[in-house]
């Protein structure tokens, strides 16, 4: 059984979701592969927003919020959109 989850990633200009397949329950500190060389990290969980499991605030590994750009953003398959 896997979880319907909603990724969140807030940068300096705006916030960026993704929805991805989880195979477990996330927990702060989990770290999710996106693919081969990105990795993000779940800084917050929350459970209830409509339409998913579970909603993920994660950050990527290493890079400091302020230093992510759109192109990056956009290259792990997430877009702009609305949080909460």
């Amino acid at each position: 059984m896997s979880l319907r989850a909603k990724l969140v990633l807030p940068t300096s200009d705006a916030t960026w979701v993704s929805e991805f397949e989880l195979p477990v329950a996330p927990f702060p500190g989990m770290g999710i592969r996106l693919d081969v060389y990105e990795l993000v990290s779940v800084t917050s969980v929350v459970v209830g927003d409509p339409g998913y499991d579970v909603t993920c605030i994660v950050e990527i590994e290493d890079v400091p919020a302020g230093e992510i750009t759109a192109d990056k953003c956009r290259s792990l398959g997430f877009e702009i959109g609305p949080y909460p």
